[in-house]
């Protein structure tokens, strides 16, 4: 998971196999747009950032898999996503200078990662960033919010957090996160890239194409899936079936807890060994059924949404 602060919303939970997105990154490029673009799956997170209109860095972090794409590579792992349908997007506006810290930062190497904040010598490791001269990046945060602060050279260059733009020069909203119950820290350092203009990457590359090839290729194989479907034998089904129960399993427990645990197991039980797409969609009404008991509608729809999306990347 890519840990980052929203920024200004422009625009949230946008569909993105309903957009053109060469179309949409060529008038925010036009607009001189500075900011980064969000894409979350079930399989990984994908970000793209502007800087003043140019296409600065783009990243795709897989669940489970060692290791980040970047660059045109990313952008067509973040086509192939987006076009299946199994993608949200949010954009979110920020000045050209925390765009360009957001570059360094997706792009640093770790000194700590993960590190419980109760556990940590605070002010040791503030001397640490001084005496070290570190430029980088301490990172705090939360299962819900995140908060950055920049370092150049061992001097503070300002905090961002949720809602901000601009690199802030008081930490008071930044470090209240770390009070907060589960706050954890990472320490990353960078290469500054001051007073340099990053390569544009939609300057060397036309991106209609890429997103023409990466939606044909992925018809063709959603094609040779359906056609293949009907003879899977029965250890192909029953891995096909193991990995859709854990999926479910999953994602109903990080949205609604045990008793979204419980109700899938409840249902799954309901399920022929093939598992058909009209089961799966009649799964999911039960599970929306039943998550309404305990949750709002937006959180059970976002939870069916993630279960839906997920399905059809294994089925």
């Amino acid at each position: 998971m890519i840990l980052l602060p929203k920024g200004s919303p422009v625009k949230e939970k946008i569909n993105p196999a309903r957009v053109n997105l060469p179309e949409a990154m060529e008038k925010l490029a036009e607009s001189g747009f500075s900011g980064y673009l969000r894409f979350d799956s079930p399989v990984g997170t994908g970000i793209i950032i502007f800087q003043d209109g140019h296409l600065i860095s783009a990243l795709m972090q897989e669940i489970d898999v060692e290791g980040r794409i970047i660059a045109y590579d990313a952008i067509t792992r973040i086509f192939e996503m987006s076009i299946l349908g199994n993608a949200v997007l949010n954009i979110y506006r920020l000045s050209s200078e925390v765009a360009i810290s957001v570059h360094a930062l997706l792009h640093g190497e770790y000194v700590y990662h993960g590190q419980d904040i109760k556990l940590i010598n605070i002010r040791g490791l503030l001397d640490r960033i001084r005496n070290d001269r570190l430029s980088g990046c301490l990172r705090i945060y939360t299962d819900e919010r995140v908060a950055l602060i920049f370092y150049e050279t061992g001097s503070a260059l300002g905090f961002f957090h949720d809602g901000s733009t601009e690199l802030e020069t008081t930490a008071d909203t930044s470090m209240s996160v770390a009070a907060l119950p589960g706050a954890k820290m990472d320490l990353l350092s960078t290469v500054t890239a001051e007073g340099k203009r990053m390569a544009d990457l939609m300057a060397s590359a036309d991106l209609g194409p890429m997103w023409e090839k990466a939606r044909n290729r992925l018809l063709e194989e959603r094609k040779l899936r359906e056609s293949h479907s009907g003879t899977l034998s029965d250890d192909e089904l029953k891995v096909r079936r193991e990995r859709l129960f854990a999926l479910f399993r999953g994602v109903a427990e990080r949205h609604v807890g045990q008793f979204g645990v419980t109700q899938v197991e409840k249902a799954f039980r309901k399920v022929s060994p093939t598992m058909s797409f009209a089961e799966v969609d009649h799964f999911l009404n039960d599970m929306t059924r039943m998550a309404k008991l305990v949750a709002g509608p937006s959180k059970v729809t976002e939870m069916v949404e993630e279960m839906r999306r997920g399905a059809k990347d294994l089925m």
